[in-house]
Formats: C-alpha cells, structure tokens, sequence
C-alpha cells in the first residue's frame, strides 16, 4: 500500500471510523515530507539554474508553495516525475526596475507565510502575500524586525502579518549581508526562512538566536536541506541560552536533483494506529537522520510499551529508512514525553495516551495555541469527550485516561474546526473505542494528507462515509 498512490477520495458531510474485525498488519509508505518539500521549493526559487524536486506529495499546502514559487518570479512545471524549478538569477545578474507586485496565496500555511516573506526579501520586484483563516494570527513580526535590518522592504496593513507585500532594498535584489536578531520562542521557522533566504544575500550573514529554538528538529531540517543544495552554515557560539548561525559570504544553492523522503509526521498516525487497535505497521521510505522532524515519536510508543525496530532500508541510505510499531500486548502505560522535537506528533500521542492505563504529560506542547486552531484547547474538548480528564499548565499538558467504554455506545462527534491534524488524530480513537467515533469536515485532511481516509481503511480499519449530525 503506498500513500502518494491512493486517489483520495472527498468525503462531505462526516466520516465514522469503528475499530478493525481483526488486527491490524499492513506495510506501508507514507507520503513525501511537506516540510522537506516546502523548503526545497523555497530553495529552488531562489537558486540560480534548475532543480528538479522528486516525491513531493500532494496537498493544499504543497500546491501554494508551488504557486509561491512562480509569484517570486520563478519557472515551475510539473509532471508525473516530479516538479521542475528555474529559480531567479543571482542577484548580480538580476534585471531592475519597477514592476507591479504579484499575488501569492499562502493558504493557511504558517510555514509556507514566513519562507515566502523571506524569500521575497531577496527579490527586486514585490511579492503581495494573502492568506486565510487564522494565518493572521501566526507570529510574524520577529522575521519582519530582522528583514527589515538587513535592508529588507515590508508594508503590512496593519497586526504585522499578511496581507502583507514585501521586496528587496537592493536595486537588483538579493538580501543585504550583516548582523540579524532572532527571537526563538514562538517558532524556529524564522531561523529557517531566514536561512534559506541567505542563498541570495550579498555579503556574509551572521543569525543571533535568542535561544533554543521552539521546534529544534526543523530547524536540523532546514540545514540538512541547505546542505543538500550545496549551502553550509557555520554553527557558532553565542550568548549564554543563545546561538549563532553564520552564513559565509557568496553562498549561493547549486542546480540539482533532490528526493523527497517519507513523512514522520504522516507516518506517526499509522503508527499510532498500530498501537491503538492494537496490531502491526511498518514503514517505509522514511529519512533515518536522527535531526529529522517527528522521527522521535516511535520512541515515546515504545516507552508505552509498544515493540519498536528501526533499520537502515535495502540500499542502507538513509532516505529507505524503516520502522515498524507492533502495539503492546500487556497494553499501554502513561509516560511523560517532551514534545518540542515533535510538534506535529503531539495530538496524535494525547488521543494515544487517552487509552493508557496511567496519566500521561506531554512537555513542551505550548506553542500548539498558534496553530491551524488552538489545538490545546481543541485537544482538551476532544479528549473530554472520550472521557479523559487534562490539565494544562506551565506549557504542559496532562492526560487523565478513563475506562473505556464497553458497549457500542453513541460515537462521539469531533469538530476538527478547520485543523487536519486535529481530525486525523481523533481519528484514530476510532480504532480503540467499542462504538466508533465521527469526525466532521473529514475534506481538511487534504491540507497535508489527502489519501488518509483510504491508508486508515487500508490497514483494514471500518472507515464510512455518514450524514453530518
């Protein structure tokens, strides 16, 4: 069963999910990282020649950095073997003058917002970026503070996020070298943007980090990718609780080809339903670096008591990286987890931890408010609603499992309000709970995910589309 190659199928209305007849036993190969993608097309965009990006999975997300690219003034085309990118010519070669902005749709996607921002930076002609739903509610004014001081242009209209239009300082574009400041609190995507960003500037370019980043393991993604393309950052010291990351001076991403690996984040629901049904899953194709984002995840089921065996894939490259989650047989316990390096993973682990046999605390989860929804908040309803008491608390969730229900009781409904993540993570409390659950607006997966309904059936779990209460 291979995820990018299941047509997803719309679902309107509700989807019920019962628990598997029989245990689960599928192997599986999870659709191409967005996050590997999403920064390889920023990449792409801003390198001067072609790079041809293998594997990237569908999605909304993944369609408007492909539209993001070509708003910047890049050549995209894609094709059944992957997407082709012309990016824009080093700033040098550059043409200038004055020209009308170009719109560009970043969806929903916070990610996708702060990588354009930055990449915009680095461009002679203005890039007007919108987006929907809670994206102006997504922190941007740190990475703004920073362009800005390196020579950037940004008009907002007013809040300091979209809809905003942004361009470079320099009469043929690229970003100016120098000294920027980074807060590191609210995310590590500035850090990432602005890194990428730097495969245009003009002179050497020096990030002062406030702090360990919020989500470390993406910021580890952003330079393996850089690396990938040909751009090395320097690691440095810095102030106590801080950083520095310096970027040499005529550091420019070479044309190329790149693979996509598997994603960890996508990965992690089929895990997690090995755990709950309980049965057996194994993945494939996935990036075995130990930075890699979500990768800790497999981890936290075996400390609840799940099997966990990770190899090297036949031709021992860390892209054919496998895992496979066999569910525990004495049944799960409650752990404390720290979910900083797994962000994306972690409402998939609270709605695991609901069916363990003792609390679970998951550290590190404050951020999670900033998200599609506040997913904290939405965390608690759902989780509510399967009978668990949570606490939250100095960034900090506890999880308080019920006894589960024994009859095929009503399923409980859950309103995803707009968060895929949020969907396919209660999801999965189907497979464990006697009477099933629904979830509305089952059409959100598609924003990372558009084939889940049919991997979660696929592993032979009872998925039905039903008429929305």
């Amino acid at each position: 069963m291979t995820a990018s190659s299941r047509p997803a199928r719309a679902f309107p209305g509700a989807v019920e999910v019962s628990p598997p007849r029989r245990p689960v036993s599928a192997v599986v190969r999870p659709p191409g990282s967005k996050y590997e993608a999403n920064r390889l097309l920023a990449i792409a965009a801003l390198t001067d020649g072609e790079r041809r990006i293998l594997g990237a999975p569908e999605g909304e997300d993944i369609r408007a950095a492909v539209a993001a690219t070509r708003a910047l003034g890049a050549e995209t085309t894609e094709s059944d073997g992957g997407i082709r990118v012309r990016g824009l010519p080093a700033p040098e070669r550059a043409a200038s003058g004055a020209a009308p902005p170009a719109l560009a749709d970043v969806g929903e996607s916070g990610t996708l917002l702060r990588f354009l921002t930055a990449a915009a930076a680095t461009s002679p002609t203005p890039v007007r970026i919108v987006g929907r739903g809670r994206l102006p509610e997504r922190p941007l004014g740190g990475l703004v503070r920073a362009l800005v001081s390196l020579g950037a242009v940004v008009e907002t209209e007013g809040g300091g996020s979209v809809p905003l239009t942004v361009r470079s300082g320099e009469p043929g574009g690229g970003l100016r070298g120098g000294r920027a400041h980074l807060p590191t609190h609210e995310t590590s995507q500035f850090a990432s943007a602005l890194l990428i960003a730097s495969g245009r500037a003009l002179g050497a370019l020096e990030i002062e980090l406030d702090g360990e980043p919020v989500s470390a393991s993406y910021l580890d993604l952003t330079l393996s990718v850089m690396a990938r393309c040909g751009a090395t950052v320097e690691r440095r010291g810095g102030p106590p609780g801080g950083r520095r990351l310096f970027v040499p001076a005529g550091t420019r991403f070479r044309p190329g080809a790149s693979r996509v690996s598997g994603d960890w984040a996508s990965a992690s629901y089929l895990f997690a339903a090995a755990a709950l049904a309980p049965g057996r899953v194994r993945a494939l194709g996935l990036d075995g670096a130990p930075g890699a984002g979500e990768r800790e995840f497999p981890e936290t089921l075996r400390r609840m008591g799940c099997r966990v065996e990770e190899r090297d894939g036949p031709d021992g490259s860390e892209a054919g990286f496998e895992v496979e989650v066999e569910g525990a047989a004495a049944g799960l316990r409650g752990i404390e987890a720290d979910c900083a390096r797994m962000p994306d993973s972690a409402p998939t682990l609270a709605v695991v931890a609901a069916f363990a046999s003792g609390p679970t605390r998951l550290h590190g989860v404050e951020h999670l408010r900033h998200k599609e929804s506040d997913r904290i908040a939405a965390l608690r309803r759902g989780l509510a609603a399967l009978g668990a008491r949570t606490e939250f608390g100095g960034g900090a969730l506890t999880i308080h499992p019920s006894d589960p229900p024994t009859d095929r009781a009503a399923p409980p409904v859950f309103d995803p309000d707009g968060d895929h993540r949020i969907a396919m993570a209660f999801a999965l409390a189907g497979l464990r709970r006697p009477g099933g659950v629904r979830v509305l607006s089952p059409g959100v997966v598609a924003k990372s995910f558009p084939a889940f309904w049919d991997e979660v059936a696929g592993l032979g779990v009872r998925v039905r589309r039903v008429e929305a209460p």
